[in-house]
C-alpha cells in the first residue's frame, strides 16, 4: 500500500494561509514554481541521505556515451542524476531493486546489497569515466566497451521538476514534509519583504534548523539481551525461633 503523504497543493495552501495570501495577488509570481525551485534548491546544499538513489545501465559495444535520463530497455532511467557517487561493473541480475539500503552503506556496500555480495567486478571502467561537459546527464566512458556488461551505480539526486501541475512531493521522504512549509514561507517572505524583515528572518530560522534535521542519517533501533539475577534467602520457622537458610531461590529475567 502507499504510504500517506502531504501534497504540493497542502503546503501551498498552508503556506498562503499562514502569510495571509500576501502573495497570491502578486503578478508574475508562482508559488508552485518556487515551492519546485525551493525543493531543488534544499536538495543540492548536502548530501542527504535521501537523495542517495541507484541505477544500473548495460554498455553497447562500441558506444562510449550513454543518456542516464533514459529509459530505453537496459538503460538508467535516472532523470533525476545529477552526481555519481561510484560506478560498478555487476556479473548479477539486482535482487531488491530498487530498494534502499541504510545510508551509512558505502557505495560499494549498497551494490554488493542490491546484486549480491559476490557480484562486484570492478570500477568501471578501469580506465575511468566522467559526465560529458556538452551534454547534462550524459555519462562518457574513456574506452569504448568491447562487450555487453551491465554497469551499476549510486548517485545523489535532485527532482528538477518543471510541471508546476504535478502535485506529488518528490524525493523528499514523508517525515520530512513538514519542513517544506518553512522552505516555502520563507522564499514567500523572502519576495514579500526582503532579507531584512523580521518575518523573513524568523522564516529562515526555521528552515536552517529543519535542514539539520533533514541532514541526519535514520538509525535503526538494535535489541540487544538484558540479563538481571535475583536471588532471595529463604525463610524458615524453628522451634519457634526464625532463621534464615542457605537456601536461595533465583529469578533469571532476560528481554
Amino acid at each position: 500500500m502507499p504510504i500517506n503523504t502531504w501534497r504540493v497543493s497542502d503546503i501551498i495552501q498552508q503556506v498562503n494561509g499562514r502569510t495571509e495570501n500576501r502573495a497570491s495577488g502578486k503578478k508574475n509570481f508562482d508559488i508552485a514554481f518556487e515551492f519546485f525551485t525551493g525543493i531543488d534548491e534544499l536538495c543540492q546544499e548536502r548530501h542527504y541521505w535521501w537523495r542517495r538513489k541507484s541505477f544500473s545501465l548495460q554498455t553497447i559495444i562500441g558506444q562510449q556515451n550513454y543518456d542516464l535520463s533514459s529509459n530505453a530497455t537496459g538503460q538508467a532511467n535516472a532523470p533525476d542524476c545529477v552526481e555519481i557517487e561510484e560506478m560498478f561493473v555487476i556479473n548479477a541480475n539486482p535482487q531488491y531493486f530498487p530498494w534502499g539500503v541504510p545510508p551509512h552503506f558505502s557505495a560499494r556496500d549498497q551494490v554488493a546489497a542490491l546484486y549480491g555480495g559476490t557480484s562486484i567486478v570492478g570500477t568501471v571502467p578501469q580506465t575511468g569515466y566522467f559526465m560529458a561537459l556538452a551534454g547534462f546527464q550524459e555519462l562518457v566512458f574513456m574506452n569504448k566497451p568491447t562487450q555487453v556488461n551491465t554497469v551499476a551505480g549510486t548517485y545523489y539526486a535532485v527532482p528538477m521538476v518543471t510541471d508546476t501541475s504535478v502535485d506529488t512531493i518528490p524525493l523528499v521522504p514523508p517525515n520530512l514534509h513538514w519542513g517544506l512549509v518553512y522552505m516555502l514561507e520563507r522564499r514567500v517572505y523572502e519576495f514579500l519583504y526582503g532579507q531584512d524583515d523580521p518575518r523573513f528572518t524568523m522564516a529562515n530560522k526555521r528552515y536552517e534548523d529543519f535542514k539539520a534535521i533533514a541532514w541526519k542519517n535514520k538509525q535503526f533501533s538494535q535489541q540487544q539481551a538484558v540479563h538481571s539475577q535475583m536471588q532471595q534467602r529463604s525463610i524458615t520457622a524453628s522451634g519457634g525461633r526464625s532463621r534464615s537458610s542457605g537456601s536461595c531461590n533465583q529469578n533469571d529475567f532476560i528481554w
